[in-house]
């Protein structure tokens, strides 16, 4: 197995590089440089788990969830459901960005995980997301049931593989 092969398959997450770089412009743009926004990341069902394939932004789920922070009401959840079981995929994470370098979740983030199931990722992304982001510069958090593991810096980038092979 080649050292490449070797990282990508311990890394938490994967994500193709095109869709990443849309993805960070995209959570830009929704929050014009000036408040908080986000998104699940979908796995296809019977694929790998941590290759990300789909991204839902939050505020397409609820259009007035972005309100500084984020405030999602509960039928925003089974919109994500139905996008799920209808084309048969899995939340493999979430991304939300946050104003300034800090990329450490905050006691709101860290006490309501979007999706509160061991195992889930969270990613925080800087600066509202107004640049590209590479994975080095992300919060990377794993819940894990009553606590969080958190990788930052290039511990962070060996967990969010961003390539263009996945």
């Amino acid at each position: 197995m080649t050292m490449w092969a070797f990282r990508q398959r311990h890394a938490l997450l994967r994500i193709f590089r095109p869709r990443w770089d849309a993805m960070v412009k995209e959570l830009g743009r929704r929050g014009h440089g000036q408040r908080e926004s986000g998104a699940f990341l979908l796995a296809d069902r019977y694929g790998d788990p941590r290759v990300v394939t789909r991204v839902v932004f939050l505020d397409d789920l609820d259009p007035n969830c972005l309100q500084g922070g984020i405030h999602m009401e509960g039928l925003a959840y089974s919109k994500l459901w139905d996008i799920c079981a209808h084309e048969k995929r899995v939340v493999a994470g979430d991304v939300h960005t946050h104003p300034g370098q800090g990329v450490c979740q905050s006691g709101t983030d860290t006490a309501n995980p979007m999706v509160a199931q061991p195992g889930h990722v969270a990613l925080i992304l800087p600066d509202f997301a107004t640049h590209p982001v590479e994975p080095g510069e992300v919060g990377v958090h794993r819940y894990d049931g009553a606590e969080w593991a958190r990788w930052f810096g290039h511990d962070a980038a060996r967990q969010l593989r961003v390539s263009l092979f996945v």
